[in-house]
């Protein structure tokens, strides 16, 4: 499945961070502010995610592919789904598998973050890219019209890149913070 060649992203917005991983004051006020909670924030995403919905959030696996033989590499497809399987997110994640590293345990069925966690190992999110796009694909995976926010990521473990991230968020996720609204 590459959502990219059969399901091209229509960017409508497409925001690059620098290198100390600032916008300029411009280019934030383009991010409504309850996306710019989930696109900016560094943490992980499906704990932000459970706190937000108050519900158990689920990893549905689409594709997994270890090829320890071929390059070292490994990638993942996943959505995140909640206690009703709404899709709540696409992600899509490359890895560089190593020997004797604890990031070969987490290409599985579990949350990124939550790998870590139990792992206890430290690492870093940088930011690279936040962008705003049209996909047939993810459009009717969450079964909106509306477009759909995205980041992409490179996550760094002992200061070396392991795993570079996609994820892409379901327009749905704006209605938990419109909930409590007076």
């Amino acid at each position: 499945m590459n959502i990219y060649s059969a399901n091209p992203l229509n960017y409508l917005i497409n925001l690059r961070l620098n290198s100390s991983n600032l916008f300029n004051q411009q280019a934030i006020e383009l991010i409504p502010v309850e996306w710019r909670l989930i696109l900016l924030n560094d943490g992980s995403f499906t704990q932000n995610l459970n706190s937000l919905t108050g519900q158990e959030i689920k990893v549905y696996p689409v594709e997994v592919m270890n090829k320890k033989m071929i390059r070292k590499r490994g990638f993942r497809y996943i959505y995140l789904t909640n206690y009703y399987n709404k899709q709540l997110a696409f992600a899509r994640s490359f890895w560089k598998l190593e020997t004797k590293n604890k990031t070969n345990a987490i290409i599985d069925d579990k949350p990124i973050g939550q790998s870590f966690i139990e792992y206890q190992s430290d690492i870093y999110k940088d930011i690279h890219e936040i962008y705003l796009a049209h996909c047939a694909y993810l459009e009717c995976k969450f079964k909106s019209n509306k477009p759909i926010w995205g980041r992409k990521y490179t996550l760094h473990y002992h200061n070396k890149p392991i795993a570079t991230v996609q994820e892409f968020f379901s327009p749905y996720l704006i209605n938990f913070f419109n909930h409590n609204k007076t």
